[in-house]
């Protein structure tokens, strides 16, 4: 394959991984919102929420390896088969022993592929920036999702002005929790182990 074509495939496969990392931030940030609780949110329940996606991003740590696949094709497997066949690992020419003709590489066996302090930091380069953009997009789809909750509870107290509570749950996937609004108290967001248990 082309140098050009690797280069292209690699930074299509980075994007693939940083979009895959944003939508996984994404939807720990609502997770972790919906854990902290509360209606709308401070600077306190921001840091806690940043710190619990930033946690829950830890665990994509093991990418590391996936993000080089790039590498590890273009830089061990394809030159070692190239090897195995006779040819220059480098450039597929025909030839065995001494140096390649048409782009002098030696005929030697390409070392082994292994992750090393450069995969971690091309995936620290690619997991950092999509957790910080996943938090950020997490927070803002949860406020989102509170404040279409209170417009419900708006137009359901223009159409019956004795309403005294109303509640749903958040949206996924922090539906394991739930919005509350009650006359009186106004509008709650309780995290889950303070929702109501329901009887099995």
């Amino acid at each position: 394959m082309r140098p050009d074509a690797s280069a292209a495939f690699s930074w299509s496969w980075r994007i693939a991984i940083f979009a895959a990392s944003v939508a996984y931030g994404t939807l720990a940030a609502m997770t972790v919102r919906g854990l902290v609780g509360g209606f709308g949110i401070g600077a306190a329940g921001a840091a806690i929420a940043c710190a619990g996606t930033m946690a829950a991003m830890l665990a994509v740590l093991p990418m590391a390896a996936i993000i080089d696949v790039p590498e590890a094709l273009w830089g061990h497997w394809l030159p070692h088969r190239r090897w195995r066949s006779g040819r220059c690992p480098a450039c597929a020419h025909e030839g065995r022993g001494g140096r390649c003709p048409e782009c002098g590489t030696p005929f030697e066996r390409p070392a082994p592929w292994a992750a090393d302090w450069s995969s971690l930091r091309r995936a620290a380069w690619v997991l950092v920036p999509a957790g910080a953009i996943g938090t950020v997009a997490g927070l803002a789809a949860s406020a989102a999702d509170e404040r279409a909750f209170a417009r419900e509870v708006g137009a359901m107290r223009a159409r019956d002005p004795e309403l005294m509570e109303h509640a749903r749950a958040r949206a996924w996937p922090a539906s394991f929790t739930e919005l509350r609004w009650a006359a009186g108290r106004g509008f709650a967001g309780p995290p889950p182990f303070e929702s109501p248990k329901i009887p099995g």
